[in-house]
Formats: C-alpha cells, sequence, structure tokens
C-alpha cells in the first residue's frame, strides 16, 4: 500500500549508484489539439537529475514539427521529491502525500510556462500490493523479459487525477481542464535501450479512468502488444485491478494514430475503447535511451467522450534490432544486402 511518505525519496543503499527516482505527469489542451507533459529523473545518489518538458500541437511525426522541448541533464538533484524547485524553471510540490501535487513551469528562454494543480481521484494504486493487483504473482517471472526490464519489480504507484490551471506556449494562453494519471517510480535502474512497454491512461472524468502497462514486440517490422503487465481500473472513485486486456493500435511510421483496447477487471466487468489520435509526439529528450511515441487519444465508450495519453516507448537498442537495416528480417528480404 501506498503511504505518505512515497512522495517523497525512499531508503536506498548510498552505494548504488544507479537508484533513480522519477516523477511524470501528462497534460492536454484537447479542443486545441495540444499535449504535453513535465518528467523528472532524480538519481540521489550522485546528486544530478534531469528534467524534460515537452508541448506539440496536432500530430507531429518528426521532431522538429514539436511546438516546445525542454530537455535539462545534469541538474543538482533536489534535498526532497516532495517539494523541490529545478534550475531549468520547474517547481513540483506534493500536498501532504502522493495524491495531491502543484507543478509550475517558467522557461528560462520565455517560450512556454504553465501553473497546474493535479488533485487525485483515489489512493494511489500500488502495483506490488496482491490486494490491489491480482496479477502481481501471475506476472513475476516478467522480470526476466528484457523488452520489461526489471524496473516494473521496484517501488511504483499511479494514480488518476484532475489537472486544473493555465498553459502559455509563446504568448498565447490557454486553459487546462483534463484528466490524467500521475506516476512515481523508485529503485535500481540502469539505462539500457532492450526495453519496449507501452503505457496507457484512459479518462472519462470521475465516472471511469483506466491505466494499464502492457509489454510490446516487433515483428518484421509490425508492432504488437502482449498480455497486459498490470493496470486497474477507478469507477467512481473505487479502483479495481485489472486481470486481462487487449490492445491493437494502428501508426503512420511509429507515430499511433488509432487504437481498440478491451479491458476487464476483477469484478469481471469488461470495457471496450476506441481511440482516435488528437496530438501527440516522438519524445527523445526523456531519456538518451529511449523514446517514446506518445499521443492523446480521443476516446469514445458508452456514448461518452474521453481523452488520455498513449504512449508506445521502446529502448533504442530494441528498435536498432527490430527495425533497422541491421535487422535479421530487413536483411532477409534484401539477400543479405544492407
Amino acid at each position: 500500500m501506498i503511504t505518505l511518505d512515497d512522495a517523497d525519496f525512499h531508503p536506498r543503499d548510498p552505494s548504488d549508484m544507479s537508484w533513480t527516482e522519477t516523477t511524470f505527469l501528462p497534460f492536454a489542451v484537447p479542443e486545441e489539439g495540444i499535449f504535453g507533459n513535465c518528467y523528472v529523473l532524480a538519481r540521489p545518489n550522485l546528486g544530478v537529475c534531469l528534467s524534460s518538458v515537452i508541448v506539440s500541437r496536432g500530430i507531429c511525426l518528426h521532431t522538429y514539427e514539436i511546438d516546445f522541448t525542454d530537455p535539462q541533464m545534469h541538474l543538482k538533484c533536489p534535498e526532497k521529491f516532495s517539494d523541490f524547485t529545478l534550475e531549468n524553471g520547474l517547481s513540483v510540490k506534493a500536498l501532504g502525500g502522493p495524491q495531491n501535487y502543484d507543478l509550475r513551469y517558467e522557461n528560462q528562454l520565455g517560450a512556454c510556462s504553465f501553473d497546474l494543480k493535479f488533485r487525485g481521484l483515489h489512493r494511489p494504486f500500488d502495483p506490488h500490493d496482491p490486494a490491489e493487483n491480482p496479477m502481481v504473482f501471475e506476472r513475476a517471472t516478467g522480470a526476466e523479459d528484457a523488452r520489461i526490464g526489471r524496473e516494473w519489480a521496484n517501488g511504483h504507484f499511479e494514480c488518476k487525477g484532475h489537472i486544473t490551471g493555465s498553459l502559455t506556449l509563446y504568448g498565447e494562453t490557454y486553459q487546462v481542464d483534463c484528466y490524467e494519471g500521475m506516476d512515481h517510480s523508485w529503485g535500481p535502474r540502469k539505462e539500457l535501450g532492450t526495453r519496449a512497454v507501452t503505457w496507457i491512461s484512459i479518462n472519462f472524468g470521475e465516472e471511469l479512468a483506466i491505466h494499464l502497462a502492457v509489454p510490446m514486440r516487433i515483428e518484421k517490422g509490425t508492432v504488437l502488444y502482449d498480455p497486459v503487465q498490470f493496470g486497474f481500473v477507478c469507477e467512481n472513485g473505487e479502483v479495481h485491478g485489472v486481470v486481462s486486456a487487449e490492445v491493437q493500435a494502428n501508426r503512420v511510421h511509429l507515430q499511433p494514430v488509432g487504437n481498440r483496447i478491451t479491458v476487464t477487471d476483477i469484478r469481471g466487468k469488461s470495457f471496450e475503447f476506441l481511440g482516435t489520435a488528437v496530438g501527440g509526439h516522438p519524445w527523445h529528450s526523456f531519456n538518451p535511451c529511449h523514446v517514446c511515441y506518445q499521443t492523446t487519444m480521443r476516446y469514445t465508450w458508452n456514448g461518452c467522450i474521453g481523452f488520455g495519453e498513449f504512449g508506445d516507448i521502446f529502448g533504442l537498442d530494441y528498435l536498432a534490432r527490430h527495425m533497422s537495416r541491421s535487422a535479421p528480417w530487413r536483411r532477409v528480404q534484401t539477400g543479405g544486402i544492407v
């Protein structure tokens, strides 16, 4: 179970230089096609952190189409992870625990700023608690899968919430009023680009919200989704662990532009969602060895409209092994000529 203390840095072996803590918040102004997020990755034993802020309008297939990106590496690690301000102008403050946050950002060159409030809809979900995640033992051997990595077996929480505030982008101000999920992870983390996992968020206000973590694989250039690793359904403030899910998506290059998702929770209740992209981008700047093809999807369900982030996270080494001209299936197609 997640406690109030989980908003801050966690006890750790001071000799483990790979110890990492992250926090992540996506946000959107769907009617404008605006999708953004802020991310912090801290390595307290090294005394450094990195921060990435990105905002785009519409569907961006190339990095040069993205409206704003501010990746900052080797910033000084804050003393507290529950209340800090970084030199890049990002401030994050947890209000009494890991359920409510205030986030502010002021770009040093004046191109972008935001003032956002995240207010959680439920107690944060702990994927390692059998009382919350019915798949915790079934998927335990997943740690041996290089696509997933061992990080999922370390500390982590997810929380759905209501995000309000304002975003200013190149002098134009937008009101932010959306529902999304934020998370915090902690534990040893070696930066090896071997992973392929999708992070899925589906939100219909306070009535319904879904989170899924789903491993992916690439077969002969086609992205396929495996059984869900973990997830939950938050319905009217009550959280129910997911027991199965099916994900399909179509894409332009590797950028998702539409999807179909079915989910069944521990109650036996099933949901089906159809998504269409309203904005998105390839996010290269959150980690040098990964890229996340992020999309904010417009979902339909039960006559309602919702939105949420759909993020296909690929390690660059994984992409190289499966998509580059040196990939075995490409070599077979070309008769060994690369």
